[in-house]
């Protein structure tokens, strides 16, 4: 199996987080409002794209740690924690001080609110807010209880695929059923289940959409495809969803890019790939803080000239998630690896590269 699909995986990730931003900016603007059309969720199926992206990106981190059992379990929790709290903790306690919430009268991001209950602070701290009092505070939260509560099987699904051959149809078979699962889900919701039940079940909706990077992992990687038309696929997957934004169709086109990764070629063109790694690096803090550059120009420079806002804009989502990587993120990340690698066994103190 290959180590890293660096490239081209940097690309999905890019594009992911740039689907993100892009659903805010035409929603917070009034886009489609003004132009008198619906502006499709394409920032939900960039969501979708991350969680394909995280779970083949993390199972190939764990195959280069070369931890197996109780020790990989640790040494991946560990890693986890230190790479999403700080800055998740961060968003949360910096919304709390601005007195910022979310879909505050109807308002699409963050905008000025009524002090926040305390429960609900805490579960956002721990993202946990599909479980507890459900909300996020900033709505782009909303996916990182998901990843989260993922992560307490992916150890075990990695080492259940660890070293085998030709368990890929049985992943497929799994998916299966995980799709059995969300529609299920969702049926309940439609039929008026209690909303606490139906909240605490939500994570069976985006199961189907978790498996296919788990299923890329176990494929053997053959490029038979150009590399050149990797990012047209992705995009005819994003032109795909576009035209039917539902949550079947995320399910199907998850699988379809999960089983498709392993056998595109390594894009080359020099400036693309340059351009996806800078994205990808930063893309957690533009993730997390872009909404905050939104409502900074939307609300404190309401009064300003809109090219001269368009300029504060693009200044702080550049300069924002450099700072938070570079201040926070990335030594986090170091310490996640050194207290990983020191409760480690002695000799195996090999840690896999942070790629997410």
């Amino acid at each position: 199996m290959p180590t890293k699909l660096s490239a081209n995986l940097d690309f999905l990730r890019a594009v992911a987080v740039l689907l993100v931003l892009a659903q805010h900016l035409l929603y917070r603007w009034q886009v489609g409002q003004r132009m008198g059309i619906d502006i499709p969720p394409i920032g939900t199926f960039g969501v979708l794209l991350f969680f394909v992206h995280t779970c083949l990106v993390l199972m190939y981190s764990m195959d280069s740690s070369h931890f197996n059992g109780f020790s990989l379990a640790r040494n991946f929790y560990i890693r986890r924690a230190f790479r999403i709290y700080p800055l998740s903790i961060l968003a949360v306690m910096t919304a709390v001080a601005l007195h910022l919430d979310s879909e505050v009268n109807g308002v699409p991001g963050l905008s000025h609110a009524e002090p926040i209950a305390m429960g609900r602070i805490f579960s956002n701290l721990l993202l946990v807010q599909n479980l507890m009092r459900p909300g996020s505070i900033i709505n782009v939260l909303w996916s990182l209880p998901y990843e989260v509560q993922m992560y307490i099987f992916l150890p075990f699904l990695f080492i259940w695929v660890r070293g085998r051959r030709f368990v890929s149809w049985h992943l497929c078979t799994l998916w299966l059923v995980s799709l059995l699962l969300a529609i299920g889900r969702t049926q309940l919701a439609a039929h008026g289940a209690p909303v606490g039940l139906v909240a605490r079940l939500s994570l069976l909706e985006y199961v189907p959409n978790f498996l296919p990077g788990v299923v890329a992992f176990t494929l053997v990687q053959v490029p038979q495809v150009k590399s050149y038309l990797w990012p047209p696929f992705v995009l005819l997957l994003i032109g795909a969803y576009v035209l039917s934004p539902r949550a079947a169709t995320g399910w199907v086109l998850c699988l379809l890019l999960g089983v498709a990764i392993p056998f595109f070629g390594e894009i080359r063109t020099a400036w693309l790939r340059a351009i996806s790694k800078r994205i990808a690096t930063y893309s957690y803090g533009i993730y997390l803080s872009h909404q905050f550059c939104i409502w900074f120009v939307h609300d404190p420079l309401s009064a300003f000239p809109l090219w001269s806002k368009i300029m504060v804009l693009a200044a702080m989502l550049i300069a924002i998630p450099i700072l938070l990587y570079h201040g926070i993120e990335r030594p986090m990340i170091n310490v996640g690896t050194t207290l990983a690698q020191k409760w480690g066994p002695q000799s195996k103190r090999v840690a896999a590269r942070a790629l997410w």
